[in-house]
């Protein structure tokens, strides 16, 4: 799996942050140029839209769907729709007529390899990742950043089992 990733650093804090494609790396990146958008309100919007929805948003001048991301008010929806303008390109999905059954089987998989990776045991893996897949979203479940992210959220703070071997 091919990681991009994003190093702010700060006065009292280096802070990672990881991306499945370049392209939510890139809109990350334009993101963090937006005023009043830091690290954490970038990935709210990575968290709710995709690449190409956030184009979209852009391109028709629609600040609506930032506004539904939790800690975007309607002033920095404007700017973000304002800013990005000309700067994010539309891409438009073929027309497949869904996600085949081979990539819906493998995203939940990858999602447990990268649970696995970073501690849990895979069984506890693969019951946290059937559990949320059951109840997130049919946009969710078929993007591993989008599952990831409910997954992680699911399992919280509880600290991870510790894996024997």
């Amino acid at each position: 799996m091919t990681l991009h990733t994003s190093l702010i650093v700060r006065e009292d804090a280096l802070s990672l942050f990881g991306f499945e494609t370049r392209e939510e790396l890139t809109v990350f990146g334009l993101l963090l140029g937006v005023t009043g958008v830091g690290p954490k309100s970038a990935l709210g919007v990575l968290a709710t839209l995709t690449v190409p929805q956030i184009g979209d948003a852009v391109a028709a001048d629609d600040d609506a769907p930032f506004r539904r991301v939790s800690g975007i008010g309607p002033k920095t929806a404007k700017l973000i729709v304002l800013q990005l303008a000309g700067k994010i390109a539309v891409t438009r999905p073929a027309m497949t007529g869904g996600t085949d059954a081979a990539t819906a089987a493998a995203i939940p998989a990858q999602v447990v390899q990268a649970l696995v990776g970073l501690g849990w045991s895979e069984r506890v893996a693969i019951e946290a990742v059937d559990a949320v897949a059951a109840d997130a979203p049919d946009p969710d479940r078929s993007s591993v950043p989008a599952l990831l992210r409910r997954t992680l959220a699911a399992l919280g703070p509880a600290r991870k089992e510790p894996v024997s071997g």
